[in-house]
This record gives structure tokens, sequence and C-alpha cells, in this order.
């Protein structure tokens, strides 16, 4: 739409965004995000290294939640699109890494060959809807407990329902932490040929 109404091409839009200069006069808004990106990483590892010996306490919690949400996210996602009968077998490949972290999720459907632009929009929409609705949905089901709130909303919608737990201080790091390990385990196990040829014939129904 930008693009349209500004007399430019997609691509010219997209390279106008993101310039890889900090000069003022061609900064770009994507220079001036990826740039924040690095002070943002540090604050998420102080607001961690804080609770760092409540982690320790429930390092075996950790391990539960992030095998199960690694292993249940992909193959419980795949076997969802199937049941749904989605006509579309790009938008099935795309769904298996919505709830991964963007870069990471990227790489998922690279590998799985989907469509990266609907896998990112995917994801997008799932961070949104945890956001929004994430806090609500584990306050419905009566769980206050700061750890199981943490690891959950960081599994199931990776950094924005990461930070839409910014002010609850002790299930925030656990939130990160979840999300960042999910992410990675997720990762690794598409890495796998094994594991993702069983994730793209559950999801085809092949």
């Amino acid at each position: 739409a930008m693009a349209s109404m500004t007399g430019r091409t997609f691509t010219q839009m997209l390279q106008s965004y993101k310039v890889g200069t900090f000069c003022p006069v061609h900064l770009g808004a994507g220079d001036v995000l990826l740039f924040l990106l690095g002070p943002a990483v540090v604050a998420l590892a102080c607001q961690m290294y804080d609770r760092k010996s409540i982690m320790k306490q429930n390092l075996a919690e950790v391990g539960t939640a992030v095998t199960v949400s690694s292993v249940g996210g992909l193959f419980g996602t795949a076997a969802l699109v199937r049941f749904l009968k989605i006509a579309n077998p790009m938008l099935r490949l795309s769904l298996l890494s919505r709830n991964i972290t963007s870069p990471l999720a990227m790489a998922i459907a690279g590998i799985l060959g989907a469509d990266v632009s609907l896998a990112v929009s995917m994801v997008v929409m799932t961070g949104l809807i945890g956001a929004n609705f994430g806090a609500a949905i584990l306050d419905a089901f009566g769980i206050t407990d700061a750890v199981a709130r943490g690891l959950g909303i960081g599994a199931a919608a990776h950094g924005l329902g990461t930070a839409a737990f910014a002010n609850e201080p002790d299930a925030f790091p656990f939130a990160a932490i979840s999300m960042a390990l999910t992410a990675s385990a997720c990762t690794i196990l598409v890495s796998i040929p094994l594991i993702k040829n069983s994730l793209i014939k559950l999801a085809l129904g092949i």
C-alpha cells in the first residue's frame, strides 16, 4: 500500500526501510529498530539474571516445559492443520512454526519448504493473540503460579507474549527463557530429516 501511494516499488520501499547506515539523512526505520535490538536483549538478560536463584530452583520445570512445548507444538499443530483440512498445503506448512520467534520461524519455514513471509505472518498473529489474551486465558484456568505462567506464555506466544508479561517480574524471566529454548529446540528438531519428514507427512496427510 505504501509503495503504491508513494509511486515506488515494493523492493524500493524495503530498501528505504533498512539502508544499513546511521546517517541521520538516510536512516531508515528498520535501522533504528535493529539498533535498539541490542539494548533490548541486554535488558532482557538483566531481568533473567535478577531472578537467577528462582530459575535455578525450577530447572526441571523449565526442561519439561521446553520439551513438551517444542515437540507438542510442532506435532500438535501438524495434527491440527490436518484435522481442520486446510485446503492450501503451503498454509499448512507455514503454520507449523507459529509459536516460534520470527528469526528461527523463518529458518524452520525454509527447512520445511513453507512460505517464509506467510510463516512470519502466522507468527505475528500468534504473538498478538498471546499478548492480548494470554494472561486472561491463564487466569480463567486458575493458573496463578509465576513459573507456570511464564513458561506457558513464552512457549505459546514467543516475544510478543513475553513482552506482555513484563509487568509480572517473577513470570517474565521464565517467559523469556521458555521463548528462547523452545525456539532453539524446535529448530534443532526440524533440522533432523526424520522429524522434518514426519511433520510434513502429518501436516499434509501424505
